[in-house]
């Protein structure tokens, strides 16, 4: 009987065969792994610069939200101090009106009126001012509501020009009226109230003239409803 012998020769070529195929499979498997690597790696690198450009958008949005908020703290902030403000001065106000309200009731009683529709002469200062006269008026009328005073004032200066006594009407500075309590006048002097009218202006003086008195004329027509006279001080 014989037997099969495998020589040297048939051996080793199956050997190298085998090896190889091993070596390829091994090949293939590190080469999938590392492909497999390599997806994970530029999956992570996507990830993480989404990532960093949420982050960087939120940052920018938080940023852009603090400064409104601080904007309108500060809008905030400055209305409160104006409302402050405005409250302050409107208290103010109120305890001057009320102030004034006292005053004139004082003034009332120690100056009857008069009898109803009367106008009276309350206050009248008039000083030099540069060549021109600076006056100021309180007048005051007892009459009901709505039924109205209307006339006119005129100031009569007595003094000296030339060396003459002269008496002159004055007319107001051009350009300058008189300031009304309750409307303002179509001329300087006019007058149109129901209970009382300030007036304050300036009156020219002709060239040369150095006034001693003025007197103011309240008139109603052609007739005088009141009147008070001021002296001035001598040179």
């Amino acid at each position: 009987m014989k037997h099969n012998q495998v020589g040297p020769a048939r051996f080793w070529p199956k050997v190298v065969w085998a090896g190889a195929v091993v070596a390829a499979l091994f090949a293939g498997f590190m080469f999938g792994q590392h492909t497999r690597s390599g997806d994970q790696a530029s999956r992570f690198e996507a990830l993480q610069t989404r990532f960093d450009v949420t982050v960087a958008q939120m940052g920018f949005d938080m940023a852009k939200l603090t400064t409104q908020r601080d904007a309108l703290q500060s809008q905030l902030l400055v209305e409160q101090t104006t409302r402050s403000s405005l409250e302050t001065t409107l208290n103010a106000a109120q305890s001057d009106l009320a102030s004034a309200r006292e005053r004139l009731a004082f003034y009332e009683q120690l100056l009857p009126p008069g009898p109803a529709g009367a106008v009276t002469v309350r206050a009248f200062d008039i000083e030099p001012r540069a060549g021109l006269l600076s006056y100021r008026v309180l007048l005051m009328r007892n009459g009901t509501p709505g039924s109205g005073f209307n006339g006119l004032m005129e100031f009569v200066a007595n003094g000296v020009q030339k060396g003459k006594n002269v008496k002159i009407t004055l007319k107001p500075a051009a350009g300058v009226g008189a300031g009304s309590a309750q409307q303002s006048q179509s001329t300087p002097l006019q007058l149109s109230f129901d209970q009382f009218q300030r007036a304050e202006g300036l009156l020219g003086l002709p060239e040369g003239f150095v006034p001693r008195s003025v007197t103011l004329n309240v008139m109603e027509g052609s007739a005088v409803r009141a009147t008070r006279t001021v002296n001035l001080a001598a040179d």
